[in-house]
């Protein structure tokens, strides 16, 4: 059943586990993610990248043949935007039917961060979205590479900065930086739990980890104890997923499509993924929370 992210949470900060967030590109994928989260009944984040959205002609009607899928599932899914990176994106997103989106300003200043939340959080409260922000700033998995040489643009947040962000800005949640990276890690993730658990003794609000993918099962486990309560997937289960894929195509170059193989194929590699990560946030057997 399609849900916000908020009632997610709200289950989530109850029974002390995570949330796992893994992004989809095509709605095969979107199938098979559902799929995973219904054999081991957990509550799932299903999250879109905002970046075609603006070029995206028929955004509407796809975005309503999405719902439709969430909306069957037989746990609670939340349609989520990932990485908003402008107002107007993400208010196309609310308007378009998502139960959650994020506006990311973390580039921005403080000041302006706190606005652009504001008028995001302001529309969506009219149609009971959920909106999630992010104050620090997570990089790349460049950045371990970028730190050393004195070039790195992640900035780690600031536990007074986030109380106060949330405060002013009526966010239902914030992702904050405590030195996982997006994308593919360069080097060997250094977690500061200290920030995390001072950032979590200030903040009212769910906190959220993105980057997950090789961030090392145990430092997710001891993120989601410190009060980690959705965690960001799609590095990890990409890669193989489009491997197989084109593995698939590359043993039938005529494309004489047998779309059940192929999907039993993409399953086969993403299941163990999911399942692992389900397994270490502590959400299996959550679903009817």
């Amino acid at each position: 059943m399609l849900v916000s992210l908020t009632k997610i949470l709200e289950g989530a900060e109850k029974g002390g586990y995570a949330v796992m967030a893994p992004d989809f590109i095509t709605k095969n994928m979107l199938k098979l993610e559902l799929a995973v989260a219904e054999k081991y009944n957990t509550p799932v984040i299903i999250s879109y990248p905002s970046l075609p959205i603006d070029k995206f002609r028929f955004f509407r009607s796809w975005t309503r043949s999405i719902i439709k899928l969430c909306d069957r599932a037989k746990v609670p899914v939340c349609l989520h935007l990932d990485h908003g990176k402008s107002v107007n994106v993400c208010l196309k997103a609310i308007d378009a039917g998502f139960s959650s989106v994020m506006i990311d300003g973390s580039s921005y200043s403080f000041d302006e961060n706190v606005r652009m939340t504001r008028t995001v959080v302001e529309a969506a409260r009219k149609k009971g979205v959920s909106v999630e922000a992010e104050i620090g700033h997570v990089g790349s998995g460049k950045s371990i590479v970028e730190r050393e040489k004195g070039d790195d643009h992640s900035q780690l947040t600031d536990p007074d900065e986030a109380s106060r962000f949330v405060q002013l800005t009526g966010v239902d949640c914030v992702a904050v930086s405590i030195g996982t990276l997006h994308g593919q890690y360069q080097g060997e993730p250094n977690i500061d739990f200290g920030r995390l658990d001072e950032i979590r003794a200030q903040v009212s609000v769910p906190l959220v980890l993105h980057g997950g993918s090789g961030t090392g099962d145990e430092n997710i486990a001891k993120s989601v104890k410190g009060g980690i309560r959705k965690v960001n997937l799609f590095t990890e289960f990409l890669k193989p997923y489009i491997s197989e894929t084109l593995s698939y195509y590359k043993r039938n170059p005529l494309r004489l499509l047998l779309p059940l193989d192929k999907s039993k194929r993409q399953l086969a590699v993403i299941e163990p993924v999911l399942k692992r990560y389900f397994e270490i946030s502590g959400s299996i057997n959550r679903g009817n929370c």
